[in-house]
Order: structure tokens, then sequence, then C-alpha cells
């Protein structure tokens, strides 16, 4: 006596056609090797990058000795550095979130509460346009809090 295969319908062969009927199709994108070409680099982080070295630098030398009026070679090199690349990124267009969220750091830096009193700080960073540019760098990032500058 025949068995049938209720599962494939074909009696007792599986057809090729049940067989891929069956397949989940997750199962069979598996199968397929993904060549998706890697997205290039946005062009604004380069100069980000280059934006927050020249900050991090400008700021280990604030304290250093004879450096009182921020005039020390060093100092204005760095200032020099941040204001170029900082020049560069307002020339480009951004082409990722993250190119996005470089400028929302940039701008974080032009209207961010200028006090350094931790509770006038957070009052001040209230504002709408503050609160603006923080929803721009949450939603690009991922990160809470204040843009990373």
């Amino acid at each position: 006596m025949k068995r049938l295969n209720l599962a494939c319908g074909t009696g007792g062969a599986l057809s090729r056609r049940a067989l891929l009927t069956a397949l989940p199709a997750s199962t069979a994108a598996l199968a397929v090797p993904s060549i998706a070409p890697a997205a290039p680099e946005d062009p604004m982080m380069p100069l980000y990058r280059q934006w927050m070295e020249a900050r991090r630098d400008w700021l280990a030398l604030v304290t250093a000795p004879g450096n009182e009026n921020w005039d020390d070679p060093r100092s204005l090199e760095a200032r020099d550095r941040e204001h170029a690349a900082e020049a560069g990124m307002l020339t480009l267009t951004a082409t990722s979130l993250e190119g996005i969220g470089a400028l929302a750091a940039l701008t974080w830096d032009y209207i961010s509460p200028a006090c350094i009193d931790p509770v006038e700080f957070a009052e001040r960073a209230q504002s709408l346009e503050c609160r603006a540019v923080m929803a721009i760098w949450r939603a690009c990032t991922g990160l809470d809090g204040y843009p990373i500058t």
C-alpha cells in the first residue's frame, strides 16, 4: 500500500515545487549571500574628527604654563585647525545620520548655554533651540544627553 504524504500532496515523492513552497522565505534568503557594497563614509566625518581633535588639543593646552592668554603657538595652531575643520563642515552636505549628528554637535557648540553651573546649564538647555538640537542629536546617534563637542 502506497502511503500518502499529505504535507507535500504528492503521494510518496517530494516534488521540487512542494519543497520550495514548504521552505520559509527566510531560509531561502539565507542561502543567497548578500553582495551589497559597503556605503562610503560620509564626507562630513573626517572633518568632524579633525574638529573634535583640534578642540581636545586646545583644551589640553588651556592650563599650560605661559598660556594664560591662550597665545601659545600650539594653542593658536589648534584653534586654526578647529576653525578650518568647522568651515569645511559648513561647506558640505551630510550624507548619513552620522554626518547630520556631526552637524548637530557643531550647532550645539554655537547655541549651548554658556555657563559652568550644572543646574543653570540644565535649565538653560531647556530652551526651544537647545531642545531641537538635542532631539536631532538623539535621533542621529541614539545617544542621550548633550551633543558631544
